[in-house]
């Protein structure tokens, strides 16, 4: 079966994802079709059915295969500082931005959302970025870093913060060095690190469950990418009603932002993806 799905095939498919909703909870409704059938070809593949019809007889039978289905659509793929132009723009056009604003108002508090956190290493590297621009100004703020992912994910892992050899390889010295603690054959965070981060379960399909308010700054890279178009505007609309004003919208090199976001915000890097909020002054 290509992953390239057939009329046919595709009207099968929406009664087959209807029913993993219907009968899991589990909505992919609205995920792209190519992704889909990509990812599903591999569970079809493990379970040995040939169909999609099939593998709906086989989810009747077999219904702890609705989170192995759901486990093989989410896969995460993250590493520390996966786009570091977007981690450099961050620190040139946005914290310096946050902090101004903080010492006008007279206010200490920054809050964070890592909207897709997958393994951890976008928020972890959000923290890093954040301790490394403060330096020893750091103590002046409270600072809050809520990661969030569709509900698989173990947190206490995500919070142990230990990652392999072959995770941070790819860091400079520098902030392995400053930032992690060997642990045998693999790394850990540093704990002050790991205490700006609030890891928690959280679906952005999900039309029922609002999402964080008066946030500073959402990272929502590399997630976008997987849902058709309708679904994409739903969740920009969703982080735009969560940014404080001004707040600031990070979506990565790989996002294509909707013409209903590029219409509410201002651009900052278009490289990057960086956008602004601003109340209607402009300011």
């Amino acid at each position: 079966m290509e992953s390239k799905v057939t009329e046919h095939q595709e009207a099968v498919l929406d009664i087959l994802l209807e029913k993993v909703y219907r009968d899991s909870g589990h909505d992919f409704r609205d995920y792209r079709r190519g992704t889909v059938a990509r990812r599903l070809e591999r569970r079809m593949l493990a379970t040995g059915v040939k169909t999609y019809i099939d593998y709906m007889y086989f989810l009747d039978s077999h219904p702890e295969e609705y989170g192995q289905f759901a486990n093989y659509l989410t896969i995460k793929v993250s590493r520390f500082f996966r786009s570091p132009y977007t981690f450099q723009q961050m620190a040139a056009l946005v914290i310096p931005e946050l902090l101004l604003n903080r010492k006008r108002r007279e206010e200490s508090c920054l809050k964070f959302w890592s909207a897709g956190c997958a393994r951890g290493e976008e928020p972890y590297s959000i923290a890093i970025m954040l301790a490394d621009f403060l330096g020893e100004s750091r103590s002046d703020y409270d600072i809050t870093i809520f990661a969030s992912d569709i509900g698989y994910l173990d947190l206490n892992k995500l919070r142990s913060g230990i990652y392999t050899a072959a995770d941070v390889e790819d860091l400079p010295y520098s902030i392995l060095d400053r930032y992690f603690i060997p642990d045998g054959d693999n790394y850990e965070v540093r704990a002050d690190i790991r205490q700006m981060v609030q890891f928690f379960h959280f679906d952005l399909t999900s039309v029922n469950r609002q999402p964080l308010p008066g946030m500073d700054c959402i990272f929502c890279c590399n997630v976008l990418i997987y849902f058709q178009r309708q679904l994409q505007e739903r969740v920009l609309g969703k982080f735009y009603n969560s940014l404080a004003v001004p707040g600031y919208l990070v979506l990565g090199e790989v996002e294509t932002p909707t013409n209903g976001l590029l219409e509410k915000l201002e651009c900052l890097d278009g490289k990057a993806k960086i956008y602004k909020k601003v109340d209607a002054s402009g300011k």
